[in-house]
């Protein structure tokens, strides 16, 4: 009789949705800067002024073992994350539950912050879409998928394994853009036959670009690493 009681409620809460959990911060208005930090997560961070400025913070289980949370047994699928902001500026740490859960755990966070913002994210890998005008980008990761449409005068990436797609709307004629990694490959865009000042350093590397190089010209672009493939357009 036990094992008939048993299965019943284990087979109810396989039955039921992934665990998700969720916080968030309504308004950012006041906030000039975005500071990311922790385990691995994704990251889609916008500057749209037709929207409120807010943050929410989400975890989704998934694979094999996700179906078995439930209401019956629920564990915060974001661990000990937590966002809070200071003056002006949004800290954001990703702590992902133990290695000793049986689900895997993915961590969303999505921003809309004020144009201008200024955005650093220091993690050991992540995936991020940035879509906006924003001051500056530093970023510093071992692998990263980054794609970024807008435009911001400093972007600083440094990482072991990089991925970039780097799309600007707009040349202010003030942009610096330094990429560091082991291995890059990367697309940059500035549209037009706006001249671009770039330099290619690497072991092995293969370049395309639609004009050489104009020497002094803004945007700066300095690319650094061990292999490396770039397209700049």
């Amino acid at each position: 009789m036990l094992i008939l009681l048993v299965m019943p409620v284990m087979l109810a809460a396989s039955a039921l949705p992934d665990g998700i959990s969720s916080t968030a911060i309504p308004d950012l208005s006041g906030v000039r800067a975005v500071a990311i930090s922790g385990d691995a997560n994704s990251i889609n961070i916008t500057t749209r002024s037709d929207r409120p400025y807010g943050a929410s913070l989400s975890g989704r289980r998934r694979g094999w073992f996700s179906s078995w949370y439930s209401s019956w047994y629920f564990a915060d699928c974001r661990g000990n994350s937590e966002m809070r902001v200071d003056g002006s500026v949004l800290h954001i740490n990703i702590a992902a539950s133990s290695w000793l859960d049986p689900s895997d755990c993915v961590i969303e966070l999505n921003a809309n912050v004020p144009t201008g913002a200024a955005i650093g994210i220091e993690q050991s890998a992540f995936t991020a879409r940035l879509d906006g005008h924003f001051s500056d980008l530093a970023i510093t990761a071992k692998a990263a998928d980054i794609r970024f449409d807008g435009h911001a005068s400093g972007i600083d990436i440094r990482g072991e394994a990089v991925r970039a797609s780097i799309v600007f709307d707009r040349v202010e004629a003030d942009e610096n853009i330094v990429i560091r990694a082991r291995a890059l490959d990367a697309d940059l865009g500035f549209g037009g036959d706006i001249p671009v000042d770039y330099q290619v350093t690497a072991r092995a590397s293969w370049v395309d670009a639609r004009q050489p190089g104009v020497r002094g010209a803004k945007p700066r672009v300095e690319i650094d690493g061990d292999f490396v493939r770039v397209r700049i357009r």
